[in-house]
Order: C-alpha cells, then sequence, then structure tokens
C-alpha cells in the first residue's frame, strides 16, 4: 500500500484498483476478508467495475497511485478562440440508483456523445472523465482514458458505500478531460441526487467550459403563492442544500437576500435570518410577502444565496432568477405556474448561479 499526498489543496491518501470479471473483496474491521455480494448484479458482464468504501474513497484490488481530482497545478482550462467557444462539448449518459439493503450508490458511466473537442497538436484527442460527489468528504472516481469519437464508449460501474441522506443532500459533478497532447479540463455538469433511489435512472448531462473560478453546486428550495386578492406573492425560503464546506473549523452560516426588480431596478428588498449549516443544509421555512399584482408583467425576483462570515463579511454564492424572463426553464415554469393558478403554492428546487 502506497501513501500518496496530492499536490492539490484536498491532501489525503488515495489508492486505486480495478476489478475485473472477479468478485470484489474488502476487509472488515477485524483485518478479515469479505465478499461484496453487489459485484453480481451486473447486468452487463462486460462492463468494467471499480468498488470504494465509504471512508476514503478507496478501491478494493491491486493499488496503484492515482492523482487527486481537480488539483489546480496538474488541470488547466481549455483555452478556445473565435467562435469555438460557442460550440457545445458534447453529452454524457449516466445511469444511478441507491441499493438500500446494503447502502451502496452505483453509478455506470455510459457514453459520451457529440463531442467537440479540440486539442493542440495533431495527436488523436484522448478523453476520459473525473467524478466526485460534492459530500463534506468528497468521494472522488476515474474513468480509463479513450481516444475520443463521435461515440465514445465506457460503461464502467463505480460502486461506493455511502449514506443515503447525506447523498441526496449532495451532487454528481462529472469533468470531462483531455490527455492528449497534455492533460486539461475541457468542461464539466452536475446532477443533483435527492431525487437518488432503488429505481436506476437514466440522465443525459450537457458539458458546460470549464471555469477556473471555484463553482458553486448549491441548490435553493423555494416556493410560490400568488394572492390576487391582497395584492402580494409569498415567497417560502425554504431550504439549501449542497452547500460548500469549510476548512475551518467553526459552523459556516448562510442567509438569503431578496430583490424585486423592474426594468434593472431594485423596488425593494427582503432578507432571511442567518441560520447555520448542518451537513451541508440550511432550513429556513421562512415567509417573505412582496406586493406584486397580476398587472406586473415584467417583475422578477433576484434570490440570492450568501454565506456570512467573521467581521460582517459576506460572499455572494449565486443566485436563482424568478419571472418571466428568466434564463432558468425550471424558474420560468415555476412563476407562470403561479401567476397563472392563484392561491396554488408552487414549489420548486433551483440550482444557484453566478449573476
Amino acid at each position: 500500500m502506497i501513501n500518496f499526498m496530492s499536490p492539490g489543496s484536498l491532501r489525503r491518501p488515495t489508492l486505486k484498483t480495478r476489478i475485473g470479471n472477479t468478485p470484489g473483496t474488502g476487509w472488515d474491521n477485524n483485518g478479515k476478508q469479505r465478499l461484496s455480494h453487489s459485484m453480481f448484479d451486473l447486468s452487463n458482464p462486460q462492463g468494467h467495475v471499480q468498488r470504494y468504501d465509504s471512508v476514503s474513497s478507496i478501491q478494493s484490488s491491486t493499488c496503484s497511485i492515482q492523482d487527486s481530482f481537480g488539483s489546480s497545478r496538474s488541470l488547466e482550462s481549455i483555452i478556445l478562440s473565435g467562435d469555438e467557444r460557442d460550440h457545445e462539448l458534447g453529452k454524457v449518459c449516466v445511469h444511478m440508483r441507491y441499493e438500500e439493503a446494503v447502502e451502496q450508490v452505483w453509478i455506470t458511466l455510459v457514453k459520451c456523445t457529440g463531442l467537440n473537442v479540440y486539442t493542440e497538436g495533431a495527436e488523436p484527442p484522448r478523453i476520459g472523465v473525473k467524478g466526485v460527489i460534492t459530500m463534506k468528504k468528497q468521494v472522488r472516481f476515474k474513468s480509463t482514458v479513450k481516444e475520443a469519437s463521435a461515440d465514445t464508449l465506457f460503461m464502467e460501474t463505480f460502486v461506493f458505500t455511502l449514506n443515503l441522506e447525506q447523498l441526496r443532500s449532495s451532487a454528481l459533478v462529472l469533468c470531462l478531460q483531455a490527455h492528449a497532447p497534455r492533460k486539461r479540463t475541457l468542461g464539466e455538469c452536475v446532477l443533483s441526487l435527492r431525487t437518488l433511489g432503488p429505481q436506476e435512472t437514466q440522465h443525459w448531462l450537457d458539458f458546460r467550459t470549464h471555469s477556473k473560478t471555484r463553482v458553486c453546486h448549491a441548490e435553493l428550495q423555494l416556493a410560490l403563492c400568488f394572492q390576487p386578492v391582497s395584492s402580494r406573492m409569498q415567497l417560502h425560503i425554504l431550504s439549501a442544500q449542497n452547500l460548500p464546506t469549510s476548512s475551518s473549523p467553526l459552523t459556516q452560516s448562510f442567509f438569503v437576500k431578496v430583490d424585486m426588480l423592474s426594468d434593472g431596478r431594485v423596488l425593494l428588498k427582503r432578507k432571511t435570518k442567518v441560520m447555520k449549516s448542518s451537513g451541508g443544509r440550511v432550513q429556513w421555512e421562512e415567509v417573505l410577502l412582496l406586493p406584486i399584482t397580476n398587472q406586473d408583467k415584467n417583475l422578477q425576483l433576484a434570490v440570492k444565496l450568501y454565506r456570512s462570515g467573521s467581521v460582517r463579511r459576506k460572499h455572494l454564492l449565486g443566485q436563482v432568477l424568478l419571472g418571466f424572463d428568466s434564463s432558468s426553464p425550471e424558474a420560468v415554469e415555476q412563476w407562470k405556474d403561479s401567476m397563472t393558478n392563484p392561491e396554488k403554492v408552487v414549489t420548486s428546487w433551483h440550482r444557484v448561479s453566478r449573476p
């Protein structure tokens, strides 16, 4: 067993294994070898399976050194020029399910399609996918490296023993990486795990251009209730999940600030209480009353999530823009449903984004 210290910001031992056609094995707390029965459960015997434990994301067979996911020194963002920046990078297909009896999450990386990969040399592009589950103690994995094509098939399954409640307040982040002529991160996509369950689900995710700045993957649960008789909108700030963690031993605090906008002008502001997070989640259950009539077609609500620091410092993590002109389809649908169905409480989850 070789201890490897990553050059990245998160330093801990990481070990890598691969399991072929033989059943997975592991070790219990007494040092005895045990058999993972779930290894016989694969519907595709030709698929590639990797198994990890829940503490250190260690695969359970032959070990080799693996670099840390997301190292800022080993990975670089691709630099595109001209119209290349506007091109879609492609999609990835992933299957998800959770086996409650053995507390295992199964992640099957199926394939990447429609890849639009640019390289700086004459060598054919080689790609791989790195993943992370954004729990407090992040879980990482990576696929094999393959030559990029219109349909790059992976069919690799990763199995982790993890708590379901923690998983449902987290997200799965997949990063597309080029490995030739040099390693760099091309794009990433995010999948919320709040609906994870025993039924296997298929997801097609679009890769977005990778940003060097740290991206917040937090989600806000909001509810709207339009009351035309009172000429007001009830905005329920319910909860937030998948909040960013900190190396500080102090408990982090968060609050939500709401700006009501008309043609870009701020009409009024509202704010929730500052609440401490627990397990990457915050519960507010606050109701904000906003004066709105059914004639106000151009109004928007900017719901901003902040992290509260010491000495009155605050840091904007991202926002959700509610209204007919929002760039988020979920936000537009929630606003439309609420305005056309008075007195109906419309609840939805939204991923925050940078304004």
